[in-house]
């Protein structure tokens, strides 16, 4: 009996123990995953949507336990954001100006060229217009969207209108300016207006004619002696709080799988 009391005993301590060993070993492990966990927040210009959302995939595959966080708007208010210190990792912008900005006020490290971008015109599916020709855009009863006027893309635009005066006439970018009849947030929402016939044209980046977007639009090509080249630089920022893993996106976007993806949406290599 002495010896079956004893076992008893240890039993009945055992399975007191119990809750408390592995109520242990269950919050241990919970902190250690919580702990293990890194986030790394990318902001860039809204015409590398889909293309930074493949290598988001990528990235968080390639590094176990960290989360990429994407904050997709136009150049201009991403740099506004920073400036009123928002917290960020990296930035990618679809112009040199943006970026040029970003350093100068001490928010942005060396920026590297990682893609560049040339214009298209797009119309809505059927072209109710009949806009055939980037002539067209200045026919008086055009209706058309732009981004805001501080946007990269409605800078190049502007660019390439200019370069059209001296073919199309003095006043052929002043005519189609005025044409415009709204500006929106970014190069994806003018595309969008477009998209759904809330206008008869708009000009966008070579990569913003995505496959989902060919469905719903016809592409009109701009000669290219009257295009303009869009320059996209990318940089990890001095308030990065995770600096490596800043320098980790950098690098595959700068790398042969990262230009692979990118060339893959439409974007021209960086070199």
């Amino acid at each position: 009996m002495g010896s079956v009391g004893a076992k008893l005993s240890c039993c009945v301590l055992v399975a007191a123990l119990l809750p408390i060993l592995f109520g242990c070993g269950g919050s241990g492990g919970s902190e250690g995953g919580g702990g293990g966990e890194s986030a790394l927040t990318v902001y860039a210009a809204s015409s590398l949507t889909d293309a930074f959302g493949e290598l988001k995939a990528n990235f968080e595959e390639e590094n176990s336990g960290t989360e990429v966080r994407l904050n997709f708007a136009g150049s201009s208010a991403l740099l506004t954001q920073l400036e009123q210190g928002a917290p960020a990792d990296v930035f990618a912008s679809a112009d040199e100006a943006k970026m040029d900005d970003a350093v100068s006020d001490g928010l942005a490290q060396a920026p590297q060229t990682f893609a560049r971008n040339r214009l298209i015109v797009i119309v809505p599916a059927g072209n109710p217009a009949g806009i055939e020709s980037y002539r067209d855009l200045a026919r008086p009863g055009i209706t058309l969207v732009l981004a805001q006027d501080e946007v990269p893309v409605a800078q190049y635009a502007k660019e390439s209108l200019t370069k059209a005066n001296a073919v199309y006439g003095g006043d052929f970018s002043e005519r189609v300016l005025s044409n415009v009849a709204s500006r929106e947030a970014d190069v994806r929402a003018a595309a969008n207006r477009v998209a759904v016939g809330d206008a008869d044209a708009t000009l966008v980046y070579t990569s913003d004619a995505t496959p989902s977007l060919r469905e719903r639009v016809e592409v009109i090509e701009i000669a290219e002696e009257l295009n303009v080249v869009a320059t996209y630089p990318i940089a990890v920022l001095e308030g990065a709080q995770s600096p490596e893993l800043a320098q980790g996106w950098v690098d595959l976007v700068l790398s042969d799988e990262g230009q692979r993806v990118l060339e893959s949406y439409g974007f021209e290599g960086a070199s």
